[in-house]
Order: structure tokens, then sequence, then C-alpha cells
């Protein structure tokens, strides 16, 4: 747009995040850029004096071409696989030795396999992946080892001290007792921060306590590609502190970590915040009463807008702490303390990825909490209680301990002691009794002793639009996704679980009014996130949900089955079939979607059973332990309502 008034002004809109461009002066051009709230249109506006303009023409092209490319220049955000390998395994009373157990992420349904790997894990437990899910290295707390499980350059021993010295054999003890973090803008360094446990005489003869938190960094270019600690045992903190809970949290700038640690007795709380430029002290807070010193684990949601922390004290009284956590400032608010006198040894701590429902798996019960209910401490439920399994001998039960959201989505949970299995919770996305845990549904290859790795979630991007997404990151469009549970037939109530990845609520400071919209194909809509609805009729209707952030927008469908009769019923009741390794030597895995329960059974060659196990209802992934069974051919079927769904042959090598 020209004037005749002695300026020229010249408009263009264009994306990036919001904000103000500082003003820019050249050769008396005026250029002003101004950002709305929404974080997606960018005005920007020039100022040249009819004098400059008649003779700068080309100076004035120039930055008309120049600008937008400059501010569309946005980096989008992508979810990274650094978690997509998980390594278990230690020794046990019946196999001192011990080996490891690798779940590989990278593969769906998730492919355990059997290794020896030489370091045993025991509580502290973590490791680091490269962005496409290879993974780089890991920590038992003592010693750091790389990808071809060898000790890395000057990795054989950290964490040197008088306690210490003698769990070099088995891992520290330390639950979430280590954190490995990769440093932002860097495709080589990596932090690992982790926590001495040491004798402390002062609390009692046998008293152990932690005083010191530390930080080593690894640089995975050197020694082409095989690694070197190139810095370790450095002291950031001094000071007396809780059991291990080191987590982490993504900063709203999508790029940097908040790393939080609590005190030990206090209501005191440690920040620090990871940046390209190395670790800032971000100083405490005191909120909330006192957590004292005992077993438990910390764990952020999905969406990074609040903190929780189970402990464990005096084998009676333990609670569970939820805060509300600023991504931006890293501080804590809104606490809230939930007691439970359940006398136990054990407990954990995770949170389905859609954020909404907390679970706690204290010894011999799971809880579940509804984090989005107006009364969260009422919104209690008892998911398992702990059925009396136990691995070869009555003293290795294989009750309940820590807790993590993995990959897939499933939350899995290790035992209280060696054992040869792992409970999971299938479909944590949704309420109650739906979310379908299966006990000691995860055989293991070798013994794992308490373990559980330690990771922060990485699919939290920036927090678009608040006051510190300052890095030119944007969030991508939401994946669209949800799950349901038919509450009653008779009335045909179905609750619908929103699983969506990137929602507004994670990714945008001013989450939108309308960022669901349901269509249940009877002429009823929703704007829930979570709605149930009520159909009048049977039928078979596809139920849709459209997600929108500020980035754009996503569509899932999916059929609903309402009191069909057969003939209008899928052709297959078990989906997705898959069965590995296979031939298989001790324990092969069998993975399926099911809308329906039934059973599995195992034949020889003369139809005689030799196993059975439930076929339970959900995507499930089940573990079948046939070390002690003949080589052979076997046959596998699987039955729904007395018919036979599936038959595979399985091949058992010596």
């Amino acid at each position: 747009m020209l004037t005749a008034k002695g300026s020229v002004i010249g408009s263009l809109r264009a994306s990036g995040v919001s904000g103000k461009l500082p003003l820019i002066l050249v050769w008396g051009i005026r250029f002003d850029a101004r950002f709305d709230s929404k974080s997606l249109i960018i005005d920007v506006k020039f100022q040249v004096p009819l004098s400059t303009f008649s003779k700068m023409k080309e100076i004035l092209l120039f930055y008309l071409f120049l600008t937008p490319f400059f501010l569309q220049a946005q980096e989008v955000f992508s979810k990274e696989k650094r978690d997509n390998v998980w390594l278990f395994g230690s020794f046990s009373l019946t196999n001192p030795l011990g080996a490891n157990i690798v779940f590989d992420f990278n593969e769906f349904p998730v492919d355990i396999s059997y290794d020896f790997i030489g370091m045993p894990l025991d509580f502290t437990n973590a490791s680091i992946c490269d962005t496409s899910g290879n993974l780089l290295f890991y920590t038992n707390g003592i010693s750091i080892a790389n990808f071809t499980h060898d000790t890395i350059e000057n990795g054989g021993r950290i964490n040197p001290g008088e306690y210490t010295d003698v769990l070099v054999e088995v891992g520290n003890h330390l639950p979430q007792g280590a954190l490995i973090l990769p440093k932002p803008s860097n495709d080589s360094l990596y932090y690992l921060f982790y926590e001495e446990l040491s004798r402390a005489p002062e609390f009692g003869a046998n008293s152990k306590r932690v005083f010191s938190f530390f930080k080593a960094i690894v640089n995975m270019n050197s020694n082409n590609g095989l690694g070197k600690v190139v810095e370790k045992d450095t002291l950031i903190l001094g000071d007396t502190l809780d059991v291990g809970k080191i987590v982490a949290n993504r900063h709203a700038n999508g790029r940097d970590w908040w790393v939080l640690l609590p005190e030990y007795i206090s209501d005191k709380y440690y920040k620090y915040l990871l940046t390209n430029e190395g670790i800032i002290n971000g100083g405490f807070q005191h909120i909330g009463e006192n957590h004292y010193y005992g077993l438990g684990q910390a764990s952020f949601t999905a969406n990074g807008d609040k903190y929780i922390q189970y402990n464990l004290y005096h084998l009676g009284e333990n609670y569970l702490n939820i805060f509300d956590f600023d991504r931006c400032s890293g501080e804590l608010s809104s606490p809230l303390r939930i007691l439970d006198t359940l006398y136990a040894f054990s407990g954990g701590a995770a949170i389905s990825e859609n954020s909404r429902f907390l679970y706690a798996p204290t010894d011999t019960k799971i809880y579940q909490y509804d984090l989005e209910a107006d009364n969260i401490e009422a919104s209690k439920v008892v998911v398992a209680e702990y059925d009396g399994y136990y691995d070869e001998i009555p003293d290795l039960q294989t009750r309940f301990f820590m807790a993590a959201l993995a990959p897939d989505g499933k939350i899995y949970i290790s035992a209280n002691n060696s054992s040869l299995h792992l409970h999971v919770i299938h479909e944590p996305n949704k309420k109650g009794l739906a979310c379908n845990v299966e006990q000691h549904g995860i055989e293991l290859p070798a013994w794992n002793q308490f373990t559980m790795p330690n990771f922060p979630y990485y699919g939290l991007g920036p927090l678009d639009g608040s006051p510190c997404d300052t890095l030119g990151i944007d969030n991508p469009p939401p994946t669209a996704g949800f799950e349901y549970v038919s509450d009653s037939l008779e009335i045909h109530d179905i609750s619908f679980f929103n699983s969506t990845l990137f929602p507004t609520e994670a990714t945008d400071f001013e989450p939108l009014s309308d960022a669901w919209i349901w269509s249940f194909e009877d002429g009823t809509f929703s704007n829930e996130k979570h709605p149930v609805h009520t159909y009048l009729e049977d039928g078979i209707f596809e139920v849709c949900l459209t997600a929108t952030n500020y980035a754009g927008s996503d569509t899932f469908c999916d059929s609903l089955y309402i009191n069909v009769v057969a003939t209008e019923e899928p052709e297959e009741s078990v989906k997705n079939l898959k069965l590995y390794p296979n031939p298989v030597s001790d324990v092969f895995y069998l993975s399926y979607l099911s809308d329906k329960e039934g059973h599995s059974v195992l034949y020889d060659t003369y139809g005689r059973e030799v196993k059975r196990r439930p076929l339970k209802r959900g995507n499930i992934l089940q573990s079948w332990d046939v070390r002690n069974l003949p080589s052979g051919v076997y046959f596998l079927q699987g039955y729904v309502d007395g018919q036979v769904v599936f038959s595979e042959k399985v091949l058992k090598l010596k």
C-alpha cells in the first residue's frame, strides 16, 4: 500500500511465535513486526520516507522478499524416540549370576529378548537412545556402558564412596537414582544426573542417607561413536536429600529441561534447568507439607502440568503428593496430599499418556486416581489386588513396585523382589477396571530385581504462545485418538476417553475452547474432552473425533457396535495377531487386539492341553513360558464363545 503523505507502508503476514519483533532501522526504513496471542499470525509493517523510496527501491524489494522467509523459519517439534530401548535384569536368589532383558519399542508389539550385557540393574536404572531409537548408553549408578555393552571410556566407576563401593556388583540402591538427558541444541553431549547413597551413623547404626547430587557429561562423538565420559562426579548440590526421585519435565520453550528433586524430611524442592549453556540453578521452593524419607517414585504427567510424588514411610503411613507445575518458571502450586494407611513395603507412581489417570502400585494393591476429577482423593478405585502368584519359591512374590509409562502407551510395573515377570496395564487411558491390569502378564526370559528404567516424557513440546515460548519451536497439529468403554448395554451408555497426542492443553498457553468435536452418527455432537454418550437405538455407529490445536486439526474415526445381531458383528473378534519369536526356546509373546474375552490353549501334537491362558479384551501383549516343555511342534488356539478364532503352529527348540 502506497500513501501520498510522505511515507510508503507495506504489510505482509507470516507464521511464527507470539511476541513483538524489535524496531529495525536501516537507511531510514522502519520495520515493525507484531505477533498476535495465537502464535500463528504475524503482522509486519515497514515505513520508508518518499525521498528514500525513490532512491532505494531495490533495498525495499530485497526486504520484502527476505522478511517472510525469515519469519517463517520455525522449527516443528517432533516426539523423540530416546526412550525406545528399556533394559532390565539382575541376580536372583535362584540365579546369582543373573542376565539381562531388552525391551525394544522400535518394534510393535515390543520385542523382548534375552541378553547378557554384564551390568546388574538393581534399583538405579537410566539409559538413553538417539532420536531414532538406537541405544547409546546406560548406567546403574555405579558404572556407565555404551550400546556395545562395553564400559565407556572413563565410565568404569562413578559415584565413589564407602557404601557405594560395596554395590559395584549389584548397582546403586536408589529408585530413580539416575537420569540421563540430552544437552539441548547439541547432538553429541549428554548429562547424567545421579545421587550417592552414603552411610549415616548420625541417624542410626545402620542408617544410610543421600547427601550428594552429582552430574557427569558424556560425549558420544568421541572414540568413533563409542563415547567418552568427559566429566564425572561433579557436585551440583550437597544436602540431605530424599531417596532418588530424580525426574525431569520439558521447559515451555520446547527445548530445555527442568530437573526436580526433594529434600530430606522437608517441604523443600530443588530445581535445576538444563539449557544449551549448561545447568542453571533454579533455586528452591517451600510448598505443601513435609515429605518423609522413604522408598517411592516421582513422575510428571505427559502434558507437563502436574508433578506427583509417592512416598513410603514407616511401612504404614504412605502418601501421595500432587502439585500443579508451571513449565515456564518451574514453580509448584496447589499442593494436595493423599494419605494411605495400607501396610506396604513398596510403591510407585505412573500416569496414563492422556494425563488423566494416576496409577499408584502399593505392594498388594494398584490404585487409580482421576486427576481431572473435582475431588481427586474421592476418585480412588482399586484396579488390582495381589493374586498370590510367586516365582519358583514362596519368598519371590510378584507384588507391585515401580511403574513406568512406555512408548507403546502401556504402563509396566516391576515386582518388589527378584521376579521372572512384570505386571502390565494394557489400557491406562481408561477409567476403572477397564484399564485392564494383567498381573504377572509379561514373562521375562531372565530374572529382574526391582528395577524400572527412569525416563522423562519425550513427547512434550513447547507451550505455544506462553511468555517463555521464545525459541521459534512450534508444536505439530494434534494426532486425534480415543478409546471407549460400554458402561451399560441396557441403556447404551458409552464412556469415551480422549487419547489425542499434542492436545491443546499440552501445546497452547491459552487452550482452545472448541478443541474437541465429537460426532456420534446419531445426529448428536459433543465438545467435551471425555464425553459419556447414550445411544437410544441398537446399531453400528461411526464415531469421529476432530481434535484441534493452534497448529491444525486431525480427525480419528472408529466403528461402535451397540447390541448388533451376529450377522452385523465384525468378522474377526481377534485382530492384529502376532506370535514371536517362532521357533522359540524359552518364552514367546502373543500380541492381539480383541473386542471379546475367551481363552487360549497350547496343545502338543497328540492334542493334549499343556498350557492355558485367558484371552483378554483390549490391545494385549501376552507372554508364554515354554522353557520346561520338550522340544517339538505345538499348536496354539484361541477360543471366543466356544469358537476357534485363531490357530498358530509353534516350534519349540531345545
